[in-house]
Formats: C-alpha cells, structure tokens, sequence
C-alpha cells in the first residue's frame, strides 16, 4: 500500500513537466465547437457538457484559485467527480420539453476564446459563460462560470474538496459524497422533500460552500414557498452584494413583491453579459406585476424583434391586448404564436374557448 502510494504521489509530481501543454483556440474553431454545443443540447445529448471538460485543464485552474491539500491522491478521482456532477442533467432540467440552448455570444478574454450560453424553459433560465480550450488537437471546455452559483466551477470544485480533505476521517468525506448523490437523485426522482432531509445530513464544513449553497436553493424552490423564502434570504445575506449571484435572487425578490429590486437584479445580469436582448421578456413581466401594461407591452414587443422564435413574448403581448380589447392585435400576435414550434396546446385551445373570434 505504501509503495502504490509513493507512486502515485511520483506521477503527480512529475505531472506538471510531463502533461501535454494547452494550445490556442481560434475563432473559427470557438464558433464551431460552441455551435456543437447548442445542437447537442437541444437534442438532449448525454454527457454533452462533462464529457467536453478537458480535465487537465480544469485541474490546472483549480490549482491557481488555491492550493489544495493532497492533490495528486485524489486527482484521478476527477473525472467520475465530474461524470456526477450531472452538467448535462442540471441543464436539460431547465430546458424541459420545449426549451432553448443558445449562444448569447462569443468574445475573447485574456486571450481565450470564450462563449455565453443562455439555458431556458419552464422552471426558469440561467447563463453559462464557457471557457475554451484545446489539448492534443482536442476543442473542449477548461472552466465554466455558473451564473446561478455567481463563480466558476473550478473554485467551486476546490474550494469544496479542500473543505472536505480538512476532515481527518475517510469515512466522513466519503459519507458526504454518498450523500451529495443521493440528494441530486432524490431530486431527479422529484423527491424534494426527503433531498432537503438528507441535503440537512451533510457536515456544516461542507453546507456551507457555495455548490451546497445553490443545491439548497434548487432544493427548497420546490417545496413550500415560506421555506423557499427563508433559505433565499439566507442566501442573499451571504452574496447579495456580489453581481454574479443575481440571478438567484430574481425570485426572492419576485415573492417579496420587490419589484424595482428584481429589475436590478436583471440589469446587473444583463451588465455582466453585456447584453443579453432576451432579459426584456423578465423585464416585461415585473413591469406587468408593477402594473405598467403599457412599459411592459414595449418590453415584450423588443424580445419579439430582438429573438422573434420566442413564443412566450408573443403569448405575452396577445393577452395584453386582449386585456385592452384590442381584437385586432390580440389577433395577429395569437396567429403567430400559433405558429411556433414552442407554441403550447393547452394555451391555444384555452384562448381559442375563451375567446372564439382568435380562430376566426
């Protein structure tokens, strides 16, 4: 046992002037890849996101957040840690049936090629700002920040696992893990209320990381709204004053009927991407709460123009005019939402009952 020890604490040693070096990726080859991307995730593909992390230099990030305590032990762990990280499934839960993958934008930072990728459906929407890399001819993925989380998942990854190594006992950082497992698969069961139980169970070195931070969120958001409210509050006394974590924070401030407050919220988001012309479907929807129809109506009216394949702004705009009695542009808005691919079923017939002159 010793002497496998000693060779692995060897290898890990001479991995840093044996491992093959990152190349440049270009425009070309970042579009191309970032194209795969969004086609993969509307097809639902599995493994898509995890199985195009480049693990070298994923590891390689995390080493630069912080120095992580025995690292070369638990290295070639990596790649199972990221295979039940569930990317993929975290991301096509938002999407649901009927959602939408789409680059926001491509752009260069620090001489990297980048891309922002926007994640809607149903139960919401998030960002994901990737970091492009190349390994041995390979275009992949080095890091990716979670909007959602506010950081990137390799500060996140080392901060956790330092977290966890400062435990003296195996046997707790290996029930942690188990349990971190069964919370995400009690999610995927729907489960939620036995995952909070369980999530509970987790050592406090461990709940109180940002990853554990933002599962609890995930958590509580489908479990009474009294305690979805508690556990956000919590949430934004920690990170409120960080822009990155905004996101999180839209249905706090939603539910508290903070209004003004929720389209901050949005305006640092859309500031941090610079610009994501979709937000002004969220805007539209708190001018609609505030009471605005009229500012909510030119909101929705800029999503159509801006992303005119978004069923839910013209949905929008049509129950606004039929709110105004504005048959003939109810009209024109309802046929085309009709018309989409995304349209809903449920909502045309339900209009076209309430409403018989729509299908004439």
């Amino acid at each position: 046992m010793k002497h496998f020890i000693f060779s692995i604490l060897a290898c890990s040693l001479l991995l840093p002037y044996c491992k093959p070096a990152e190349q440049k990726v270009t425009k070309e080859e970042a579009a191309k890849f970032a194209t795969d991307l969004e086609q993969g995730a509307m097809k639902r593909r599995p493994g898509l996101i995890t199985s195009s992390i480049i693990l070298q230099a994923l590891t390689d990030r995390m080493r630069k957040e912080k120095e992580i305590k025995d690292f070369g032990l638990i290295e070639k762990g990596m790649a199972q840690g990221i295979k039940n990280s569930e990317l993929d499934q975290n991301i096509y839960s938002i999407l649901g049936k009927t959602g939408t993958f789409e680059k926001v934008k491509l752009y260069e930072k620090n001489g990297a090629q980048r891309a922002i990728f926007r994640a809607y459906g149903d139960d919401g929407f998030n960002y994901f700002d990737m970091e492009f890399t190349k390994l041995n001819d390979k275009v992949g993925i080095a890091d990716m920040l979670i909007y959602s989380s506010g950081e990137n998942i390799s500060k996140s990854m080392a901060d956790l696992m330092n977290k966890m190594m400062d435990d003296p006992s195996d046997k707790n950082v290996t029930d942690a893990t188990e349990t971190f497992q069964t919370v995400k698969r009690l999610m995927e069961k729907g489960n939620y209320k036995q995952a909070k139980k369980e999530f509970d169970l987790l050592p406090a070195y461990v709940k109180n990381t940002r990853i554990a931070d933002v599962l609890n969120l995930q958590i509580v958001s489908n479990l009474d709204e009294e305690i979805y409210v508690k556990e956000s509050e919590k949430f934004e006394k920690k990170y409120a004053n960080e822009p990155n974590v905004q996101l999180s924070l839209i249905d706090l401030y939603y539910l508290r009927k903070d209004y003004d407050r929720a389209l901050y919220a949005i305006d640092q988001i859309d500031s941090l991407i610079n610009k994501d012309s979709f937000l002004d479907y969220y805007r539209g929807l708190m001018w609609n709460v505030k009471g605005n129809n009229d500012k909510a109506i030119e909101y929705y009216k800029k999503v159509v123009q801006s992303n005119p394949n978004f069923a839910g702004a013209y949905a929008e705009l049509m129950a606004h005019y039929l709110e105004k009695d504005d048959k003939e542009q109810a009209k024109i808005y309802f046929t085309k939402y009709k018309g989409m691919r995304t349209a809903k079923d449920d909502v045309i017939s339900t209009y076209e009952t309430l409403y018989p002159f729509l299908k004439e």
